[in-house]
């Protein structure tokens, strides 16, 4: 797309995202699309989010060079 002036620009999903929750919380009717890009927006959100959990664990090396388990 090009931009004529300055103030033609392309919001990122973001901003939509953004906008979409505000009406919402207004109660402005956002309609179906509306609704579903949030949804799709919160769940792609959360997909990118995993907790793991990572330990560990040295072999002990004693001084005549045996490890220790």
């Amino acid at each position: 797309m090009l931009i004529r002036n300055q103030e033609e620009k392309m919001a990122t999903i973001k901003e939509v995202y953004k906008l979409l929750k505000q009406k919402q919380k207004n109660g402005e009717d956002i309609g179906m699309f509306g609704e579903s890009f949030i949804e799709m927006f919160e769940n792609e959100e959360q997909s990118k989010t995993k907790e793991i959990s990572v330990s560990l664990i040295k072999k002990k090396v004693n001084r005549h060079g045996d490890t220790d388990t």
